[in-house]
């Protein structure tokens, strides 16, 4: 048993009782203590040069709380905070942003003022603009004005780091570079103009700058002049830009023309200006820089590149045929075409222009003087014409004519269309129906073993093709298949594809097939009465699903294909 003795237990009581006769005294509450700022970087000196565009980062700490925000602000060309603080700040809660410094010149220094907020504070949502002087407030209407639309912040000043971090940022301009648009199926090769062009040719660029994309102001361009001195100056906003020079200016020029500079694409194109320099029946080279908000130009670059041309021809008929054929006997559809408009329409057309869009074609890509941009380029080439006349074998290039001839007619161009039809399903995607007077065409599969069938694949020689109306006045020719091959070849039939075609609701009907002889072998009958030739009710364009120059019989005089060109040149296109 252990013992205690009696002083000791005295003197436990005694401290007893001393503990418990403290003195009182009335609480004292401890203030609110402010936060504190930093960047992430701690340079014992300036920072190198920078470019205006970079990932700024930075924290704060609170003793007795935690961070809810912070104000952030940058300054051009100071190295402390002005006294008073008449800056403006954002509200941020982030800790890290991408900050664009808006650089106007070569060089420029920046100073970024970050002021942490902490949880003694509230009512602001982040991207609010704040002003310390003369007192706190929320700039609602970001006048830099305290009014009476603002709001003042009386619990700021105790809730806010009073000195904050701060950083100057020396930021140095960085030059842009430019690129002509590339081709998206074969990646980092740039789309070049085709060797031979009309007067119109589409461009389109993609600028970049490391300062942030935005900083581009402008784009210039000058053809055949290097040094720019006759340019042309557009938004940076014109990436894609046409250049037209139209029949009104180079019908009567020779030489050199000046070419309207547009934005935009067909039907929405807005001409900006005129740029001199574009040479006919030349060779041109189109130049372009890019110049940033600090007035740095990029490097120039040109079209074409390499050892590629770019031949401008004047164009000098009011008809263009367009050539969109690759069968063996291309030359003699050419010259049976060129023999052909010496004398029709009164030989007016005669030395028409020409555009062999197959050349160079290779599946699926269309021909290499077609233009990569098809909508301005080609639909404005198109127009430079008042006629066309387009001829294809069973292969047309639809995805070429599909949106262009379109547009084309629609704003009041005329056009001719003869074709035959693949063996299988003549326009698998619909596109002849997008820009000719078709509501379909037969489906039937060529040849058929199920005879006779809607189509067939041969024509014996002077099979006819007679017209159809009901109103005299809009009868056209007879037109006889000839006994002969464009080549001058005896045949006794023509191989092609023909299926019937089937006018939209507001087109009508101008030819069908003859009826098919019973006393001819199996793989010549059809049925009945196939129809081949439409025409818009606008009588602007004219559909055949036979080849034209099969056409050229003894009928007429050996003159139906003549007598047909008439007609449609004069009564339905009014020339």
């Amino acid at each position: 048993m252990r013992k205690f003795s009696l002083s000791g237990i005295v003197a436990c009581a005694l401290l007893v009782a001393a503990a418990g006769c403290v003195k009182e005294h009335a609480s004292q509450p401890v203030g609110n203590l402010q936060p504190k700022t930093y960047f992430w970087l701690f340079p014992d000196s300036s920072i190198a040069d920078g470019i205006s565009k970079q990932r700024l980062r930075w924290w704060g700490e609170d003793a007795d709380g935690f961070v809810v925000g912070y104000l952030l602000a940058l300054a051009p060309n100071l190295i402390s905070l002005p006294d008073p603080d008449t800056l403006s700040y954002s509200f941020v809660t982030a800790t890290d942003s991408v900050i664009q410094f808006p650089l106007k010149q070569a060089k420029q220094l920046y100073l970024v003022a970050i002021r942490a907020i902490d949880n003694t504070f509230s009512g602001l949502a982040a991207g609010s603009v704040v002003r310390l002087s003369p007192r706190p407030y929320w700039d609602k209407n970001i006048n830099g004005v305290f009014d009476a639309l603002d709001s003042e912040l009386e619990s700021l000043p105790s809730a806010m780091d009073p000195y904050g971090a701060r950083q100057g940022f020396p930021i140095r301009n960085s030059p842009p570079s430019v690129t002509f648009l590339t081709d998206p199926s074969n990646p980092g090769q740039v789309i070049q103009q085709p060797e031979t062009t009309f007067t119109v040719a589409s461009f389109s660029w993609i600028g970049t700058d490391l300062d942030g994309d935005e900083t581009i102001d402008s784009c210039r361009i000058s053809l055949n002049d290097s040094s720019f001195s006759r340019s042309f100056t557009m938004s940076a906003t014109a990436t894609l830009f046409t250049l037209l020079s139209p029949r009104t200016v180079t019908d009567a020029a020779s030489g050199e023309v000046n070419a309207e500079v547009y934005t935009g694409t067909f039907p929405n194109m807005r001409r900006i200006g005129i740029l001199p320099g574009l040479r006919l029946n030349d060779r041109n080279v189109l130049h372009l820089q890019v110049r940033d908000v600090a007035g740095d130009f990029s490097p120039r670059v040109q079209l074409p590149q390499g050892p590629r041309a770019w031949f401008v021809k004047k164009p000098k008929s009011k008809l263009v045929v367009v050539s969109d054929y690759q069968k063996v006997d291309l030359d003699s559809v050419r010259s049976f075409y060129r023999k052909l408009f010496s004398s029709a329409v009164g030989g007016r057309f005669a030395n028409y222009d020409e555009f062999d869009i197959r050349v160079g074609a290779t599946i699926p890509n269309p021909g290499v003087l077609v233009p990569a941009i098809l909508n301005p380029a080609f639909v404005h080439t198109l127009k430079l014409f008042d006629f066309v006349l387009w001829y294809t074998d069973q292969f047309p290039s639809l995805p070429v004519a599909q949106i262009p001839l379109y547009l084309y007619w629609a704003s009041g161009g005329r056009v001719i269309y003869t074709t035959e039809f693949a063996s299988a399903v003549g326009d698998p995607r619909g596109s002849l129906v997008d820009f000719a007077p078709l509501d379909s065409i037969s489906s039937v599969i060529l040849p058929n073993p199920a005879v006779p069938s809607p189509g067939t694949t041969r024509i014996p020689k002077n099979y006819v093709l007679f017209p159809d109306s009901s109103v005299p006045s809009q009868l056209y020719p007879t037109l006889e298949f000839d006994s002969l091959t464009v080549a001058n070849q005896p045949t006794n039939f023509h191989l092609l594809f023909m299926r019937p075609i089937y006018r939209r609701a507001d087109a009508r009907y101008i030819y069908r097939l003859q009826p098919a002889d019973a006393r001819l072998a199996m793989q010549y009958h059809y049925v009945g009465t196939p129809t081949v030739g439409v025409i818009d009710n606008s009588k602007r364009f004219v559909f055949l699903g036979v080849p034209l120059h099969l056409l050229n019989g003894r009928l007429n005089g050996g003159k139906g294909i003549q007598a047909f060109l008439d007609k449609v040149f004069v009564e339905e296109f009014g020339f």
